[in-house]
């Protein structure tokens, strides 16, 4: 029997929220992900951006481009499943209309164990296919030393006016 050691750890909800703050998010446009929940419950309480919770990920889109319309500075918090449910959304708001949209994607089904291209799981492994097919810039979140990731797909996304995302490669803490 072998010991699996972990390729990609949980970063605290703390070390990420600081990060966000720092970029002076105003709202989190989310649809729940069990990946982010320590991350989520504490955006719950009132302790950080305003909370928005939307029942899917095409909604999710256009209230993010609303806020941003509004003047305000939002991002998208999902789960892998709900970039492959909102391609057309993602296409036809973030891409073709031109709206910045940092959105933070968990790894939902992941085995940390694996890196991404051994997972079993498709839509872990057709994640990052998926949005180079689009043509959406993206990062790794692997761990507490890819903080930076959060930063570098935000200025991305306002410099492109379209999606970026960082994808959380663990439940964070």
């Amino acid at each position: 029997m072998t010991d699996l050691q972990p390729v990609a750890f949980g970063v605290p909800a703390e070390a990420i929220a600081a990060e966000l703050d720092a970029l002076g998010i105003t709202h989190v446009v989310c649809v729940p992900d069990s990946f982010q929940r320590t991350l989520i419950a504490r955006w719950q309480s009132g302790n950080g951006p305003r909370f928005v919770g939307v029942c899917t990920e095409d909604e999710g889109m256009g209230v993010n481009a609303g806020l941003y319309m509004g003047g305000q500075n939002p991002m998208m918090c999902i789960q892998n499943n709900g970039i492959f449910a909102s391609i057309n959304t993602l296409k036809a708001i973030a891409l073709d209309a031109k709206v910045p949209t940092f959105i933070m994607v968990g790894q939902f089904q992941r085995d940390v164990n694996k890196t991404i291209e051994e997972q079993s799981s498709r839509a872990v492994r057709m994640l990052e296919p998926t949005l180079d097919a689009w043509g959406v810039p993206h990062w790794r979140i692997e761990g507490p030393d890819d903080i930076g990731a959060l930063k570098a797909a935000y200025e991305r996304a306002w410099a492109d006016q379209g999606p970026a995302v960082a994808i959380i490669g663990a439940p964070t803490l």
